[in-house]
């Protein structure tokens, strides 16, 4: 039986007072005061797909069980979708340490035992790969044991409620944590910098319209990524659309009350993220591509900040029915979730967030 969505289900649109009642010069964030007054994403499909460059993760994630794995351990129920945000807490700036720490002890259980016996040191070679890994082992087990009995408390993470049209999130001191409503959060533009290339990273700002509550994603230097995360969002959200056909939503699809009925009645198979290969992912992937160059990043960037229409694509099927382009779908029977050897053993090497 599945689950009827709650009256305060977010149904697609906004009330016009969250986008014209935004509060600016009188946030206490100073972050947030400059991120309200950034141009706004407006609502609704501009690509009209979500295969956003996360996809490619989450297929891996699905079939190697670690999207099952972190939904168990943070709680998640078969309406929320958690994603990350950018860290504000000084526990984020501590985790961030610990895992360059990590690696680098890592990197020296390996190459200095590896260059010590290179040169006949065969007895230096064992004290130093012991020494070192002494180290290993204490962070090993801090993982294993004190950091999974904190880990939820000191997330960062944001929690998407799609029964509910809910959004749970934690202010930009971690001091509070809220639930409020979808609609009342605006999607703004962000922009990050890059020290690496020197190109800036660009994308979005979920910002509240009153309060000092805000989700960040930015990827590459194009603006096309922000508009497909920010269509993801409201996809997930929208109760009356069925979810994006993409691998991040393949498990919400058989709980979820309006995919679930789109599904049965335009016969998609079940599972079928979990029965396809990665060579039809990079067909979908090329697709995407294609789109982005016909967008012209350059010009819609230019629409979006001086408040000019942005175009909007129409793409092709194979993101709406995905299941009909594709030339190799296994039985649900031949399904295999697990890891491969390589893959748990880099798993026990490295720390576990």
């Amino acid at each position: 039986m599945l689950e009827q969505y709650a009256d305060t289900a977010y149904r697609g649109k906004q009330d016009a007072k969250f986008r014209d009642e935004i509060a600016t010069d009188e946030r206490d964030s100073m972050y947030c005061r400059y991120q309200s007054k950034q141009a706004i994403y407006p609502r609704g499909k501009v690509f009209g797909h979500c295969f956003d460059s996360f996809q490619d993760s989450a297929y891996k994630y699905n079939l190697s069980g670690k999207a099952e794995y972190y939904r168990k351990v943070l709680g998640n129920d078969d309406f929320t979708l958690n994603l990350p945000t950018k860290g504000s807490k000084i526990t984020d700036s501590l985790v961030f340490f610990w895992i360059i720490a990590h690696l680098g002890i890592l990197f020296f259980l390996f190459t200095l035992p590896f260059f010590f016996t290179l040169f006949g040191r065969i007895e230096l070679a064992l004290e130093s790969f012991l020494f070192v890994f002494i180290f290993w082992s204490g962070s090993k087990l801090f993982n294993l044991t004190i950091w999974k009995a904190i880990r939820i408390r000191v997330s960062s993470g944001v929690l998407f409620h799609r029964k509910d049209g809910s959004v749970t999130i934690s202010n930009e001191q971690s001091s509070t944590q809220d639930k409020l409503l979808f609609e009342e959060f605006n999607a703004h533009y962000c922009v990050e910098n890059n020290p690496g290339s020197g190109f800036p990273y660009r994308g979005i700002t979920l910002l509240h319209y009153q309060r000092d509550f805000s989700y960040d994603r930015t990827g590459a230097n194009l603006i096309s990524s922000g508009f497909i995360h920010w269509e993801l969002l409201q996809n997930f959200m929208d109760v009356t659309e069925p979810l994006a056909d993409i691998p991040q939503f393949e498990y919400y699809r058989e709980f979820d009350k309006t995919t679930a009925e789109f599904d049965k009645a335009n016969g998609r198979p079940k599972y079928f993220w979990y029965r396809v290969d990665k060579h039809f992912k990079k067909r979908v992937n090329e697709e995407k591509l294609l789109l982005i160059n016909e967008f012209n990043d350059e010009e819609q960037l230019n629409n979006l900040l001086t408040g000019k229409p942005i175009r909007k694509l129409t793409p092709p099927d194979i993101f709406k029915f995905p299941w009909k382009y594709a030339d190799d779908i296994k039985a649900e029977s031949e399904i295999k979730f697990g890891k491969t050897l390589w893959q748990k053993f880099t798993s026990f090497l490295m720390i576990d967030l």
